[in-house]
């Protein structure tokens, strides 16, 4: 008694019969395939030539390539030199009407501390100096016109004797 559908069944199968061997089975013919040929060399494709205006037209398109792309360097190194030149005079104005707030304030401080009043306030509060109560006035306008002209006839009476 037992399952006779695997060899397995049979091998634990004390009682059972081995079964008979089947007949193998005959080895399948093989398939007719199509007849491949290998030919050396690259075939049809090395018979195509490459156009002479495909090629022009290539050419073409990478010098067109090649100059725009220097146009648009150019255009960026220009773009940048005028921005830095903008910064520059930006720079320079600022710096221009800073200078001339400062000199405002410089004036203003010279015309308060060069006062004749400011001045005259120090001296008597600070150092105790007072006015003078005579004055003289020399006057030496005359003496100076007196020396050049007889520096003047000096130099001419030496290049008379000179001659």
């Amino acid at each position: 008694m037992g399952y006779h559908t695997s060899n397995a069944a049979y091998a634990y199968d004390m009682r059972a019969a081995a079964p008979a061997p089947r007949p193998a089975a005959p080895a399948p013919a093989p398939e007719a395939r199509p007849r491949f040929d290998v030919y050396t060399g690259a075939g049809r494709e090395a018979d195509q030539v490459v156009s002479p205006v495909f090629t022009h037209v290539v050419k073409v398109f990478c010098v067109l390539a090649a100059l725009i792309f220097v146009i648009g360097l150019a255009r960026v190194g220009l773009a940048s030199l005028t921005a830095a030149e903008l910064n520059a005079n930006a720079t320079t104005s600022n710096e221009l009407s800073t200078a001339r707030d400062q000199t405002g304030d410089l004036e203003v401080m010279r015309s308060v501390y060069g006062a004749d009043s400011r001045i005259r306030d120090l001296a008597e509060d600070t150092l105790g100096m007072v006015e003078p109560k005579d004055t003289i006035t020399l006057d030496l306008s005359d003496t100076a016109a007196a020396s050049a002209d007889a520096a003047t006839g000096a130099a001419d009476g030496a290049t008379a004797a000179a001659q």
